[in-house]
């Protein structure tokens, strides 16, 4: 393997590992779908938004959740206080702290247990596990199940209102309840807005993609001229490859002894078809420049990079957005690998096979 090769995939493996390990004092995270796995503990307070929030391992300390769907699965553990806002949320775990939630619905499930007390704005509530404290609820509807235990008073502020022969320790009663001025019906039409999972989709690409080009500048610049100068070659080569890799994997892993192997080509085609989206964006914005004649402006790689990112960010909202991607995808992907060959083979320029930062002068003129 080449040296810039190399250099290419120690980079991205380096930024997929910083970005899987579970950090041990995390604050935040977010994206469409923001998952604690069985058997991870997050050691610190937690502040989670995305399309869909699952917690099946350990928050040591609160979580403040925004999402459309909030889920603590049976393995899910909220060692503090549940708080935030969603569409839907459903309990299946534990939480050992309050509860504070306003919903579009609510839904504590047989295995579910809150510890502390509980109160829950909603357009739908149901509750069918264990309360340790008192529950406050204003809602539209809801519904205690006969498999219900309460350890405090139940107090509500609904338009409906079924108990099923819950046991309930204190008392029963309506009352009216002002959780912040909120109003149920309105909460019940919240979404997480779908700008927030595209706006950490584009910076984790720019962060990927700004990597690559500080580490290995000349290697981004002959994919861009692949990308642009053999398009249609480029797109061939990376939609063989997105075909057939998957295929060769599968083959390879009929047998013990190719399992390891392909589990290794399975993270390198993933590391592809990441860096070919990114390149490919990058082959994109290099054309954009150059088409309105500002390709040979100071750092103008840079600007390729942010226009070309931004553009497959805001594809997302456009009808077809998908196919643009997979497009830019597989010519990113076919230039990747047709530069790689290009210097293995010896065929590509020779000032390409220097050290991509060494002393040829390139890091001194951003337009190089």
């Amino acid at each position: 393997m080449t040296t810039v090769a190399v250099r290419l995939v120690a980079v991205v493996f380096a930024l997929l590992l910083v970005a899987s390990v579970p950090v041990a004092a995390a604050e935040s995270r977010a994206g469409g779908t923001v998952v604690i796995a069985e058997g991870e503990t997050v050691a610190d307070d937690l502040e989670a938004a995305g399309g869909t929030i699952i917690v099946r391992g350990t928050v040591d300390g609160d979580l403040q959740a925004a999402a459309g769907t909030v889920v603590i699965a049976p393995t899910g553990v909220v060692t503090g206080d549940l708080t935030g806002v969603a569409g839907a949320v459903t309990v299946e775990g534990r939480v050992e702290g309050a509860t504070q939630f306003a919903a579009g619905s609510f839904t504590l499930r047989e295995s579910g247990v809150l510890v502390g007390d509980a109160e829950i704005g909603a357009g739908a509530v149901l509750i069918d596990g264990q309360v340790d404290g008192t529950l406050s609820v204003e809602a539209d509807t809801l519904q205690v199940g006969s498999a219900a235990a309460i350890g405090g008073d139940l107090l509500y502020d609904t338009e409906e209102f079924t108990n099923e022969g819950a046991s309930v320790a204190g008392d029963v009663r309506a009352t009216d309840l002002d959780f912040g001025g909120f109003d149920a019906a309105e909460i019940s039409l919240f979404t997480l807005p779908s700008w927030v999972s595209v706006v950490y989709t584009v910076l984790v690409h720019l962060a990927l993609g700004s990597i690559l080009l500080a580490v290995v500048p000349r290697f981004v610049s002959e994919v861009g001229d692949l990308g642009l100068g053999r398009t249609a070659y480029s797109g061939g080569i990376g939609l063989g490859t997105l075909l057939v890799g998957p295929v060769l994997l599968v083959l390879l892993a009929v047998t013990i002894i190719g399992i390891p192997l392909a589990f290794l080509g399975a993270i390198t085609y993933g590391v592809l078809l990441w860096v070919g989206l990114v390149l490919g964006a990058y082959v994109l914005g290099t054309w954009g420049l150059r088409a309105v004649d500002r390709g040979d402006v100071a750092y103008a790689r840079w600007y390729a990079l942010a226009l070309g990112v931004l553009l497959v960010g805001v594809s997302r909202f456009i009808p077809g957005g998908g196919l643009f991607r997979l497009a830019l995808t597989v010519i990113g992907a076919g230039a990747v690998l047709l530069a790689l060959y290009a210097r293995r083979t010896g065929e590509g320029d020779e000032g390409a096979m220097e050290s991509e930062m060494g002393s040829s002068g390139d890091s001194g003129d951003p337009t190089a």
